[in-house]
């Protein structure tokens, strides 16, 4: 057998190993708040007590996987995000007579985030990484906290870095266009977030499939060789 043929064997049996290394999972994400008040489609429920009957209880779940995840540092902040493949909304009220809500939200409109530095994760938006929804609580497990591993935070809200985007609060949207907006009366309230790991997503990336390619010709071209 030629080196030639070596090398290019050798290719294919890399191809094989690097694609054992760390595989894409789906994940799914989840942040849960109380006592919070919400405008649905311009229907305004005010929390102004703990007791308040109008108090929403909020929590948005998301689907993504663990190949999307990025690693961000800016000053005072460090961490990890990712983007979303979808996601809905659920909200009720103290009140068991109000309507509860329960839709799509346009994922594009929202990232997950865990701020390591100030101990923290949730739901970012274009108006803050921690607007609409977001944990904090010191010694939680955030400041290791990779978004890829199955998390569970009991905390705080609001975990918000503009004290006016929290009192007054920003639009997003369902994906039937309901305009829902979050703002937070009260400081600290319960909180929690969580993320779930599912099965690995085995699929073989494009280069493993064609070093694998290469690494089949070279055993064919040595095949021929050895007939010859």
């Amino acid at each position: 057998m030629s080196k030639a043929s070596h090398w290019i064997i050798a290719l294919g049996v890399l191809g094989g190993v690097y694609s054992q290394g760390a595989l894409p999972r789906p994940i799914v994400y989840t942040d849960y708040v109380e006592h919070v008040s919400v405008n649905i489609g311009g229907t305004a429920y005010n929390c102004t007590t703990l007791s308040d009957p109008n108090c929403a209880f909020i929590s948005i779940t998301a689907q993504s996987d663990t190949s999307y995840i990025t690693a961000f540092d800016v000053p005072g902040a460090k961490g990890f995000e990712n983007t979303l493949q979808s996601a809905t909304i659920d909200i009720f009220f103290t009140d068991a007579g109000l309507t509860p809500f329960m839709g799509d939200l346009d994922p594009a409109q929202l990232f997950v985030s865990v701020d390591q530095t100030n101990g923290g994760a949730g739901f970012g938006s274009q108006y803050s990484p921690t607007y609409p929804l977001a944990t904090y609580g010191s010694n939680r497990g955030f400041d290791t906290y990779d978004l890829a591993s199955n998390f569970f935070a009991a905390g705080f809200a609001p975990f918000c870095t503009d004290d006016v985007l929290c009192r007054n609060g920003q639009a997003i949207y369902a994906t039937g266009g309901t305009s829902i907006t979050i703002t937070y009366p009260f400081r600290p309230v319960y909180s929690s977030f969580s993320s779930s790991l599912g099965p690995v997503i085995d699929v073989p990336e494009p280069a493993t499939v064609i070093l694998f390619g290469i690494g089949l010709v070279g055993l064919g071209f040595s095949r021929r060789k050895r007939a010859n």
